[in-house]
């Protein structure tokens, strides 16, 4: 608002000036009217009433008066209107305040910027300074300096009075003096200059008068001023203000309003005009901000009208629709989930997550069991009622979804060490519980304590032991060696009689020694008493001292969220798990938010909570404080409210993100998350060790570097006592623990001595000991010790010599452990060459922005969490946004920095903090009063009007948009002048008001339309009446119908009067008299006469001698339009003798002079005439007439047949119209003379028959058989010759037997096997030999076929190359790999290095050609099959040195011109075969050329012409991009341009016209409609039927080529057969990489296959099949030297073979006699 602030006093003065107002105080504008207006006023409003008056009234001196009159009357309108705009403008301007601009000066009409300067005259020089203007006068100019008037010095430009009367100026150097004009009327005082004047202001007003000069202004003469004061207004404090209507003053504008919109305050819109801007407002303020598109979750977003972002494709099911994304229940199954994806509907079963272990069964309606009872063994409980468990000894009861479970009570009992008994829940004294073994009363057993052994007796509950003496040991012992109780050894350890423990490493393993032999059995777990128990690390059974739950553990009266359900709170109390809905708090915003993972909405947060401060940020200020002193504090929020507005923890002075997990700053054991203000910490859990006795490591107890046994802590590898038997000697290794008793070795002294505290006896004489390193007392004998610069080495000491080794390590079961003292530790973290401690995070080495984990040995690293930026645009910092610059549109900027606004030009946008505000370019005010913008520029100019949302340009005149019927309005210098239209004079007595208050005479209303005074219209609908409106009236008369003279009448619906009808003849109607050529026989012509269609063959006439017929002429012509002299113009008819019914006519040709044609007249029938009612003809007429009306054909004749006096017509009644054909005569074959036409006949006839061929007669009814052909009898019919082809039935001979044919008769017979052989339905003379394939020969031996087939050797191809076929060789050879280029569709081409190009020319065109050794060229010829623009290939020639093959439509072949069979060979050049559907031609130079007889062709060349190829199929150089090169070798920058540089001319025969190629889209000219269906139609090529072949062939370049191809078919089955010719291309293309699709379907491009004769379809079946002939073949063999690409067609079945068309069996086929290499195959005996 400061711009147009800052400049409302400039701009009131050059209102004031345009519209001659005198402003004074508040008082707004005022308007001065010339003095001609002033007595007016009162009349004004009587302005219409004169204009309407009668022409003639008034008298001829009154007439310039009214004119005068009407003409001040429009100039006081156009004066008020402008008037009222101007103080509306002021109003607005005086509610403006200013606001210090950018220092600028106004002088001279115009702004001047800082430090400016003009010269306003000669003699002033002025310069801007600090926003204000300095004017001083120029030095050294003498005229300047000023004038000297009476004694008193003036400066230059000065003006001044002498006296009371007189002004002067000094100018120049001279004065120039005028006197003071004295005003008519009042003025200020009279005085000497004005003595007469009447006291008073300006403007007629006189002294102490008050008026009113607008509603809420009051001004008053004083003292000669006009003073004008305004309402008393209080100052408002808003942005925006408008004044009531009735009201004086300004009110504040609720909310906003935008694009004639209005908008509540605070609200949050998106503007119409252009969606991509979210707007809101604030204190009446519009602030609008470009969207920011979020990533679209689909690949191909689609454009949505109305909305800024592209949005995904929904789902449409019958009524419904959904949006992308959007997921809901299926009706009628409440598990089963449905989500649109991209316009398919995507359904799965809902996984139920049950928060306790027995729900309750789901509502009706819903899917997932509910926690408010149980449901156990079928049936349904409530919570707290009780459940039947199956244990006596315990009572259950469901409690929300659990089962709980209580002992029963138990009495005291009277005994210390009561047993259980089974069956029984309470113990009795009846048995004994002795150290965990129950025992009966009055049992026995034993213990070992501290190696003595204990007998112990259980009686009534009551347990007695005391110390066993042992019995005399068995074996032999020294005297003095001590007698020991049985052992147990187990492992290599030892265990006393009677001792219980855990075998190393199987916890849940109990052992018990039992008179010297170990008995170990498995831990039978009692059940625990908790529903969610946990099994600690190498404990057997689950305890309930935590609480495992959904794969996490948790301590005993931990608080924890459901992970799966964040609605849901828990607690683990004594290892159950319970559950309860959280209570979510109020929110105290109007729009709360939820985000992912998060149950309660609440409020965006507006607070930051960094370190121990919080920051509140309001809309106005912002507040700090600290949260424990409250420094600077204003408000004492509550800690409740801290807590819950504070997203980030803080927890020992560190600030953690939320959602962040992070170590516990003092104790790295345990892991903590932020959540929403609270850092919940649980210690981590600890991988199992893998080891019985581990170190205590710093987080967790798996340390298997050394062993914890015994209470004590031990190194790796050292030995150490049994810490309560002496004489067991342990072992640590890596973490387990052996021990062992101690074998005494045996002594070679004879008195060996026990020491006291020693387990074995020793000899006197101790031998020899080890010295230690760095001395001590020496090592004893077979004494263990390491050595003190080297722990890692264990030595023992060996009658005087030590040997050392160093110790084991254990594998380190982590991936990153640190060098511990002797072995890899899992303690901490060897991580990139340095060294972390357990629990220790740091920075990632190598990937910014990631923060890394070491725990127990192992590494991983993530992604740092961010926390929100602050700000809408956020920077990109290194890792996180930073909001110290902007990142907008995509683009980045520094804070502070001005841009333009990228989406609107005339918009500036500042970047502060990582805000951007954008608000529009400051531009001058401009001086007229309704400015326009032009198109391209920002700022308004005066230069044309903009005026209510018009644009007028200068002088232009345009009806005023608020009144458009009736003002009109001009543009001047940007400001509109409008005037009303005259009325035109009335033309009735009696007008009324109408449009613009003009007088109009009255109107007429009929059948709910308003017709004006005069107007003629039609009547009602089939009235047939004509009405007209006349003062007010409506009166009609009906229609006269012409008199019609026809006999035939019809009067159609909606139609009032009958009209003529022809002759409807086959489905159109020819009017009465005309006559027409028969559509269906040219030189037949038809005539309707009184609705009776004739049609008859013409009849010739010949009027000259040499007449000459052409090939179109159906009569033949006389040359030169003369006839007997006489000269005739083209079209002219005559007759030409004295018959009235020959006419001729002289006809224009295409070519030479006009000629004469003559013919008969053609009468018409006269159905329905009796012969009495005949009239012959009368002089100079042809035709015969009826005295009597002819029939009608009526509804009720239709169909019927009618005999017209002529014999020669057939009449029938159809279509209301009798059709009558002249009968055809049947051609005789007796000479013209002999002919004769019986009474009442149509037809000539003769009384025999002549045959030319034979020169003889043959009677009436007489037969005979054709010569030349026995199945073709004729027979005589009065003069007629009707001859018929005989037909054989169908023929089957029994095995062997042959079909002949006998001289004079037509059909075949069997005959028995003789020395002549069949095959393929012929027979074949004994000796004759014939090729079956390249590498089949047969021949007729003895009636019997004998075949000889060549075997191939064995042919191994290198990685690089392939087995190709030359032409009439039966085995392949290897050549380079080849490549393939395609054609297909309209047409598309595939070349060898994969580019698809689209091309359209209907031309000959180089498809592809071997340019550098001339071996061969193929080209192909397009035609364009109807439409115009696209094309598709119609032949393919092939060209190998002089011999030119071309393969035609229908698979027909062409050699050198002349048509040949298939297969064809000509050695060594080409063979060409049909296989399937498909015709292929094998090459000499390893050239393939496959062709499907309709449009699509492939070309494969072997490596070896790698670089030396061009056409159409490229250069074959392995790189696409180059492929579009000329003939010249140049690349061309276009397709069309690349496909016509390759046309050639066409082969031999006619020529057709063609046309060169050009760039085309189909799609565009078909229309969106045919796009999408052909979009559609085309998406099977990416669907799951060739999802096999998508990893091998991208489908992208075909499914553009088949969209391509189904807009330039067009609708109807030409589209059918266009898609799958692009489906079968790229099938073809997955064919060659080795993947077949089964793509077919039902109705989709189906293959017939001749089922009747067993065949079946194959999508890529053998392309050799098995026949008769080479099915001794091994299967191996055979596939190996058929080197062609398998071809979708019809197969024989598996367990068939193909022979003469059919599928047989391989014991159907003829006997056929192998010979050659191959073991001759028995032949079949007569009984088979």
């Amino acid at each position: 608002m400061a711009g147009p602030r800052a400049a409302p006093l400039p701009l009131i003065l050059q209102l004031t000036s345009l519209a001659l107002v005198s402003a004074t105080g508040r008082g707004g504008a005022i308007l001065r009217e010339p003095p001609e207006l002033a007595d007016i006023h009162d009349n004004g409003q009587q302005g219409p009433v004169l204009a309407s008056a009668p022409a003639g009234a008034p008298h001829k001196q009154g007439r310039p008066l009214e004119e005068r009159l009407g003409r001040l009357e429009a100039q006081m309108m156009a004066l008020r209107e402008q008037n009222k705009e101007l103080q509306v403008r002021v109003r607005r301007l005086e509610s403006c305040e200013c606001r210090p601009a950018s220092a600028q000066c106004w002088g001279l009409g115009r702004a001047w910027p800082e430090g400016a300067r003009w010269e306003p005259d000669t003699c002033t020089a002025c310069v801007c300074r600090d926003g204000a203007v300095h004017c001083e006068p120029k030095p050294d100019l003498p005229h300047c300096h000023g004038c000297s008037h009476n004694g008193q010095a003036y400066g230059n430009g000065e003006t001044f009075s002498p006296d009371a009367c007189t002004t002067c100026h000094c100018l120049g150097g001279a004065v120039n003096c005028t006197q003071k004009p004295c005003p008519r009327g009042p003025c200020p005082e009279p005085g000497a200059c004005c003595p007469h004047c009447e006291p008073g202001c300006p403007g007629g007003h006189r002294a102490g008068e008050t008026w009113h000069p607008e509603p809420c202004v009051i001004c008053t003469c004083q003292a000669g001023t006009v003073r004008c004061q305004g309402p008393s207004c209080s100052e408002l404090n808003c942005l925006e203000s408008y004044t009531p209507p009735g009201e004086c003053c300004p009110v504040c504008r609720p909310g906003c309003e935008y694009e004639g919109q209005s908008y509540e305050e605070g609200a949050n819109f998106l503007s119409s005009s252009n969606p991509c801007l979210q707007c809101s407002c604030l204190s009446g303020l519009v602030r609008c901000v470009p969207m920011k598109c979020p990533p679209s979750p689909c690949p191909e977003p689609v454009p949505r009208p109305g909305r800024c972002c592209p949005t995904c494709q929904g789902c449409t099911e019958g009524d419904s629709h959904w949006e992308h994304g959007q997921e809901w229940t299926a009706p009628g199954d409440p598990c089963r989930i449905c989500q649109c994806l991209e316009g398919h509907v995507q359904c799965r079963q809902q996984e139920c997550t049950s928060l306790c272990p027995y729900p309750a069964r789901p509502l009706p309606g819903t899917c997932c069991p509910l926690c408010d009872g149980c449901f156990l063994n079928g049936r349904e409980y409530h919570s707290g009622e009780p459940v039947g468990s199956g244990d006596p000894c315990s009572h259950c009861r469901c409690a929300n979804g659990s089962i709980q479970c209580e002992p029963l009570p138990c009495p005291p009992v009277p005994c210390r060490h009561p047993g259980r008994i089974p069956g029984q829940c309470c113990p009795v004294c009846d048995g004994c519980e002795y150290q965990g073994h129950q025992y009966q009363s009055e049992e026995t057993f034993r213990l070992q304590e501290s190696g003595r052994c204990i007998r112990c007796s259980c009686q009534a509950g009551e347990v007695s032991c005391e110390e066993q003496e042992c019995p005399v040991a068995p074996c032999t012992l020294p005297a003095s060696g001590s007698q020991l109780c049985p052992a147990c050894v187990l492992d290599g350890e030892e265990f006393a009689e009677g001792v219980q423990w855990e075998p190393d490493g199987q916890p849940c393993t109990a052992c018990a020694c039992h008179d010297g032999v170990p008995m170990c059995g498995a831990v039978l777990c009692s059940p625990a008493p908790c529903q969610h128990p946990t099994q600690p690390p190498g404990a057997c059974c689950p305890s309930c001292e935590s609480c495992t739950y959904q794969g996490q553990v948790y301590a005993n009266g931990q608080n924890f969220t459901d992970a799966d359900s964040p609605c849901h709170t828990c607690r683990c109390e004594e290892g159950t798990v319970r559950c309860s809905l959280v209570d979510c708090p109020p929110t105290t915003c109007a729009r709360p938010q939820s985000g992912p993972g998060q149950c309660c909405p609440r409020c965006p947060v507006r607070y930051i909570c960094i370190s121990f401060c919080i920051k509140q940020v309001h809309a106005t200020n912002i507040l700090v404080w600290h949260a424990e002193t409250g420094a600077g504090m204003q408000c004492d929020p509550s800690p409740a409210l801290v807590e819950s507005l504070c997203q980030d923890c803080i927890l020992e002075e560190r600030v953690f993100v939320d959602g962040e997990s992070f170590s516990h700053p003092r104790d790295p054991c345990q892991e903590c998350q932020c959540q929403e203000g609270h850092a919940r910490c649980q210690r981590r859990a600890c991988p199992r060790a893998p080891c019985a006795h581990p170190l205590p490591g710093p987080c967790c107890q798996n340390d298997c570097n050394g062993c914890a046994f015994g209470g004590k802590e031990y190194p790796n590898g050292a030995d150490f006592p049994h810490p309560s038997d002496p004489c067991r000697q342990c072992r640590c290794l890596s973490g387990s623990v052996q021990c062992l008793a101690r074998r005494c070795p045996p002594l070679p002294c004879p008195e060996p001595v026990l020491l006291p505290g020693e387990c074995c006896p020793q000899c006197p004489a101790a031998s020899s000991g080890c010295p230690r390193p760095g001395g001590g007392v020496p090592a004893r004998h077979l004494e263990h010790f390491s050595l003190p610069d080297d722990p890692c080495r264990l030595c023992l000491c060996l009658h005087g010599s030590a040997s050392c080794q160093r110790l084991p390590c254990p594998p380190a079961p982590c991936a990153h452990p640190r060098q511990g003292p002797c072995c890899p530790s899992c303690a901490g973290c060897l991580y990139q060459g340095k060294e972390f401690a357990s629990g220790e995070r740091f920075p990632a080495p190598s990937a910014a922005c990631h923060l890394c984990l070491c725990w127990e040995g192992s590494v991983s690293c993530e992604p740092r969490t961010c926390a929100p930026a602050q700000c809408p645009f956020p920077a990109r910092g290194d890792c996180c946004p930073a909001c110290d610059g902007c990142e907008y549109l995509g683009e980045s900027y520094l804070s502070s920095q001005e841009f333009p606004d990228p989406r609107e030009p005339c918009n500036l946008c500042t970047c502060l903090g990582g805000f951007v505000t954008c608000g529009r370019r400051p531009c001058e005010p401009p001086g007229c009063s309704l400015p326009l913008t032009p198109a391209g520029h920002c700022c308004p100019t005066c230069q044309g009007c903009l005026y209510h949302g018009v644009t007028a340009a200068p002088g232009e005149t345009l009806p005023d948009p608020l009144d458009p019927g009736c003002s009109l309005c001009t543009c001047q210098e940007g400001s509109m002048h409008c005037q009303k239209k005259p009325c035109p004079p009335a033309l009735c007595p009696h007008p009324s008001p109408g449009p613009c208050f003009c007088p109009v005479c009255h109107s007429c209303l009929s059948q709910g339309q308003e017709h004006q005074d005069g107007e003629e219209f039609e009547g009602p609908p089939g009235s047939c009446e004509w009405c007209r409106c006349q003062a007010g009236q409506v009166s009609c008369v009906r229609l006269p119908c012409p008199p019609l003279s026809c006999p035939l009448q019809v009067t159609e619906q909606a139609s009032c009067c009958p009209r003529c009808r022809g002759c409807l003849a086959d489905g159109e109607e020819h009017p009465e008299g005309s006559s027409w050529v028969h559509p269906q026989s040219p030189c037949s012509s038809c005539m309707c006469h009184e609705g009776i269609v004739t049609c008859a063959h013409v009849q010739c006439v010949i009027s000259c001698a040499r007449p000459h017929q052409g090939l179109n002429d159906c009569c033949p012509r006389c040359s030169d339009c003369e006839h007997e002299g006489h000269k005739y113009e083209p079209g002219e008819s005559f007759q030409p003798g004295a018959d009235p019914c020959e006419v001729c006519i002289c006809e224009l040709q295409p070519e030479g002079p006009p000629s004469i044609q003559c013919h008969r007249r053609q009468c018409p029938s006269l159905v329905g005439c009796p012969t009495s009612q005949l009239l012959p003809p009368g002089p100079q007429h042809c035709c015969p007439t009826c005295a009597q009306a002819l029939s009608n054909c009526t509804e009720g004749l239709l169909g019927s047949e009618l005999a017209p006096p002529d014999p020669c017509y057939t009449c029938r009644c159809q279509d209301l119209t009798w059709l009558c054909i002249h009968r055809a005569c049947p051609e005789l074959s007796c000479p013209p003379s002999e002919r004769h036409t019986p009474p009442g006949s149509c037809c000539p006839v003769c009384r025999e028959c002549v045959v030319e061929a034979e020169g003889r007669s043959v009677a009436d009814g007489e037969s005979w058989q054709d010569p030349s052909n026995a199945c073709v009898t004729c027979t005589c019919h009065r003069g007629h010759v009707q001859c018929d082809l005989e037909e054989c039935p169908a023929l089957s001979c029994p095995h062997g037997w042959a079909k002949v044919r006998e001289a004079g008769r037509c059909c075949e017979r069997c005959q028995a096997p003789a020395q002549s052989c069949a095959h393929q339905g012929r027979a074949v003379a004994s000796g004759e030999r014939w090729a079956v394939d390249v590498c089949t020969t047969c021949s007729c031996v003895a009636g019997t076929v004998r075949c000889q087939s060549q075997r191939c050797p064995p042919l191994s191809c290198g990685p690089d190359e392939a087995p190709a076929l030359s032409p009439g060789s039966c085995c392949p050879r290897c050549l380079p790999r080849p490549a393939s280029c395609t054609a297909f569709g309209d047409p598309h081409y595939r070349t060898f290095d994969g580019r698809l190009l689209h091309f359209q020319g209907s031309c000959s065109y180089v498809l592809a050609k071997d340019c550098r050794g001339a071996d061969f060229s193929v080209h192909v010829t397009n035609d364009n099959r109807g439409r115009r623009g696209v094309a598709w290939t119609q032949e393919v020639a092939v060209l190998l040195g002089d011999v030119v093959v071309r393969l035609l439509q229908g698979r027909a072949v062409t050699v050198d011109g002349r048509p040949v069979a298939l297969p064809f060979l000509q050695e060594p050049l080409l063979y060409v075969e049909l296989q399937r559907r498909t015709v292929i031609l094998h090459a000499q130079a390893g050239l393939q050329v496959l062709w499907d007889g309709q449009s699509q062709v492939e070309v494969s060349v072997p490596g070896s012409y790698r670089g030396q190829m061009c056409g159409l199929c490229g250069n074959f150089n392995g790189f696409a991009q180059d492929d579009l090169q000329g003939p010249e070798g140049l690349l061309l920058p276009t397709e069309a341009a690349f496909g016509n540089s390759w046309q050639v001319p066409e082969g031999p025969g006619p020529s057709r016209p063609c046309s060169k190629g050009r760039e085309v889209d189909p799609c565009r000219a078909a229309g969106y409609r045919a796009r999408r269906e052909a979009n559609a139609r085309c998406g099977v090529l990416t669907s799951s039927s060739f999802a096999r072949c998508h990893a091998v062939v991208p489908p992208e370049p075909f499914f553009a080529a088949c969209v391509y191809d189904l807009c330039a078919c067009g609708p109807g089955s030409l589209a059918d057969a266009c898609l799958c010719d692009a489906l079968e291309a790229y099938a073809s293309h997955c064919r060659r990489a080795g993947v077949t699709p089964a793509w077919r379907g039902p109705t989709l491009c189906v293959v017939g296959c001749a089922l009747d004769r067993g065949f079946v379809f194959d999508e890529c079946g053998p392309p050799c099949p098995r026949t008769c002939f080479n099915q001794h073949v091994p299967p191996g063999e055979l596939a190996a030297r058929c080197v062609r690409p398998c071809v979708p067609g019809c197969q024989c079945p598996a367990g068939l073979v193909e022979h003469e068309a059919h599928c047989v069996s391989p014991e159907a086929c003829p006997p056929i006699q192998l010979t050659g290499d191959q073991p001759p195959r028995p032949l079949p005996s007569p009984s088979q």
